[in-house]
């Protein structure tokens, strides 16, 4: 089905066009596929379809009052209690009416014909709790300082179920109005709805009546949002259906909606509008799925066929809720900053672009269905490991203090979970018809890679360490330089259905690439012989450094600003060592310079390319030289905040500081032991405070730096603990 793209006769015809945002709340990628909606999946193939994040600021719940914040912001924001609090200036409010509630919060005096949000002083102030300089009407903002005016017609209100005053779903509001709360012209009244007996809440959004506003309003606004509210209303009142109504009850609703897309097409020419079906969040049980990611729909001028992509997220099919406000800018060929005297950085997000694809659908479906799986096995697997890990470590020092023979059962072990990163990189290629079967696979490889590594190393006790150490550099490495497809994939590495990290490395991988890359070339020292040997390979050992952090710094391969500090402390320490200096703090401050060059040296490039292609370094780097250095500010705020919540919560941090502190108290605790490991491995026990400089710099540098600093540690902890217990047993005999 394809539509027909037309001059409207009875239109006032702009040179711009509008856009049309068309809301159709959660609902989910397969409800969009199994639905009989011919025109909107005939609108995704004339156009391009993807997915798209739902995740608001700092951890906030995918509500509503969150979602559609974020998505009029252009920024992760919060929308507050009062978020749905928008209302046509008539309707009754307080002892009088809306509009004159709104004057009274805002010393604004609106317009005929304005929607007003009563709740904009409260969202202001709920960002600003969370240190988020972002605050909802961004898109209004840049449109009406350009003269363009904004409409908001619809609501998803449930005036039966919810008899208290935030009965009114009016959330829509927050994409089309400016940071005032104020909408050009458009309708959030109940007159909008129509009774309904077999409707949950016993109404339904009335689409003659939209339909016959939008006409009104077509020739007036720029920007129409349009809430169809249905979907919503099921999901509210999925909790007291059985489950067959409430499915059946979604369905009806996506065929209403879809017919009405069907007539609104009528009344638009994609030649020059442009139109998008957008699902601020999925529905409740989706989410308790771990499937947050809603379907995209867009097309009209600017829009070829395929699938969605964007610079935020840099992956054909997927985009994040950020993105759609400087696309609606950039439609109108707007730049999103303030403007004026004193210009600002509006929006996070980048402009929606488009890839081609063969079967967009089929696209869309295995991304959709990638990302739930990685999702929902990321934590029992990655828990699985930092647990009995750490359990593994603990159980070691204490059958090593009691003397305990059995305690030379466990080096298998630990080099057991040296190897496990690496297998887990491969997580897309091990078979997963579950999650325990995955776990499984993953298991029976470890096991098979820890007995070729302990048979290809018999003839030293490290060799195996040395071994897994170096191919886990190699594969993480390399795999970065391609691109990332394994830590796209992998359980151990960051997944796009939060919406923290779409592309580069990791904080998990970080840490394993730095820690393993120090460990692996302390032991290839330690293998050559005589010293001669081991001055002709320090330049190539510093030519891995150097690759290593280039390939955690390079803004066309992610740049991850924190691993770049800790990947330049603790490389920059281990050279420091092989070039006889002492790590002290004026060595590690000339480190700290160095690191700094670095990064503005990958700053400038980055800057230097398209808006498009720019990491997020680049974006942040802009945000902070238009914003100011409060930015700064708030960037470190936020990240310290997750970082604490990770040190307080989790066992990541229990590992990483009790690793610490069984590698600071060795001398006291195994001093015999500690001193036949130095004497027999001279430059492992050297590098160990490379590993730690580099972890500490991880876990103050990154928003969950314990994570990588934990990760860095298991390369040093392992072989550390392997030497002293096998030097325990030697000296038994």
């Amino acid at each position: 089905m394809a539509f027909s793209v037309h001059a409207l006769d009875n239109k006032k015809q702009h040179d711009s066009g509008k856009v049309v945002i068309v809301i159709v709340d959660r609902i989910t990628w397969d409800d969009f596929l199994n639905a009989d909606i011919p025109v909107m999946k005939a609108l995704a193939l004339q156009g391009a379809v993807g997915l798209m994040t739902t995740n608001p600021v700092g951890g906030q719940p995918r509500i509503p009052d969150n979602t559609y914040a974020t998505i009029g912001t252009g920024a992760k924001a919060a929308g507050g209690p009062s978020a749905g609090a928008a209302y046509n200036i008539y309707e009754p409010y307080e002892s009088d009416s809306a509009g004159e509630s709104f004057f009274r919060r805002t010393g604004i005096k609106p317009g005929q014909g304005q929607v007003i949000h009563l709740g904009v002083a409260e969202m202001d102030k709920a960002n600003r709790e969370l240190k988020n300089q972002f605050a909802p009407g961004a898109i209004g903002n840049v449109l009406h300082r350009n003269g363009l005016k904004t409409a908001v017609i619809g609501n998803a209100d449930l005036p039966i179920i919810k008899k208290r005053e935030g009965k009114f779903r009016r959330h829509a509001a927050l994409i089309a109005m400016d940071s005032s709360g104020l909408v050009d012209y458009g309708s959030v009244s109940p007159e909008l709805l129509a009774a309904d007996p077999k409707s949950p809440g016993g109404v339904k959004t009335d689409y003659d009546k939209v339909l016959a506003l939008f006409r009104d309003l077509r020739d007036k606004a720029d920007l129409v949002v349009l809430e169809t509210g249905d979907t919503s209303r099921v999901d509210e009142s999925r909790h007291i259906m059985l489950e067959e109504a409430a499915d059946t009850a979604r369905q009806k609703a996506l065929v209403a909606v879809d017919t009405f897309i069907g007539e609104l097409l009528r009344e638009i020419d994609l030649n020059r509008d442009r139109i998008m079906v957008v699902v601020p969040a999925p529905p409740g049980d989706a989410m308790n799925k771990g499937r947050f990611l809603t379907p995209y729909i867009t097309a009209g001028r600017g829009v070829a066929k395929g699938v969605v992509w964007s610079g935020t997220t840099k992956r054909g099919g997927l985009i994040a809720n950020i993105d759609i406000a400087p696309t609606v800018t950039g439609f109108f060929g707007i730049p999103p900053v303030t403007g004026g005297g004193e210009e600002k950085t509006l929006f996070v997000g980048r402009e929606i672009r488009n890839q081609p694809a063969e079967n967009p659908f089929i696209k869309a479906t295995d991304l959709y269905e990638d990302t739930a799986f990685l999702y929902n096995s990321r934590y029992p697997l990655v828990k699985t490991f930092i647990n009995t890990q750490f359990a593994l470590v603990i159980l070691a020092v204490l059958l090593l203090v009691s003397g305990k023979k059995s305690v030379g059962r466990l080096v298998p072990f630990l080099l057991a979970y040296t190897v496990v990163p690496g297998v887990l990189l491969w997580g897309n290629f091990i078979p997963r018809p579950s999650i325990s079967f995955m776990a499984l696979a993953a298991v029976g490889l470890t096991v098979v890679l820890t007995v070729l590594a302990r048979i290809m190393g018999r003839r030293d006790p490290l060799d195996p360490f040395m071994i897994i150490a170096g191919l886990t550099v190699i594969m993480v490495a390399a795999d970065i330089f391609l691109g990332a497809p394994l830590a796209k994939t992998s359980p151990f590495s960051y997944d796009a259905m939060t919406g923290a990290r779409f592309y580069g490395i990791g904080n998990e991988y970080m840490g394993v690439l730095i820690g393993a890359g120090i460990v692996f070339t302390g032991l290839v020292f330690d293998r050559l012989r005589p010293e001669a040997k081991i001055n002709t390979v320090k330049a190539l050992a510093l030519v891995v450094f150097g690759i290593i952090t280039y390939s955690i710094a390079a803004p066309h391969l992610g740049t991850n600003v924190g691993g770049t500090i800790a990947a330049m402390a603790g490389f920059g320490a281990a050279a420091l060592i092989m070039a006889g200096v002492a790590v002290s703090k004026r060595s590690l401050a000339a480190v700290l310079a160095v690191t700094a060059l670095v990064l503005a040296g990958f700053i400038a490039f980055d800057l230097t390319r398209a808006v498009e292609a720019q990491s997020h370094i680049g974006r942040t780097f802009t945000m902070i030289r238009n914003n100011g250095f409060e930015e700064i500010g708030n960037i470190i705020n936020r990240k310290w905040q997750m970082n604490f919540k990770l040190i307080v919560t989790t066992t990541w941090s229990w590992f990483y500081f009790s690793c610490l502190l069984i590698i600071l108290l060795a001398i006291r605790l195994f001093p015999a032991e500690v001193k036949r490991f130095r004497e027999k491995y001279p430059w492992l026990h050297r590098f160990l405070p490379a590993v730690l400089t580099g972890s500490i710099f991880a876990l103050i540098f990154n928003d969950s730096g314990v994570v990588a600093a934990a990760m860095m540690i298991t390369y040093a902890i392992a072989p550390f603990l392997a030497g002293i217990i096998w030097f325990k047993q030697f000296e038994g005999k």
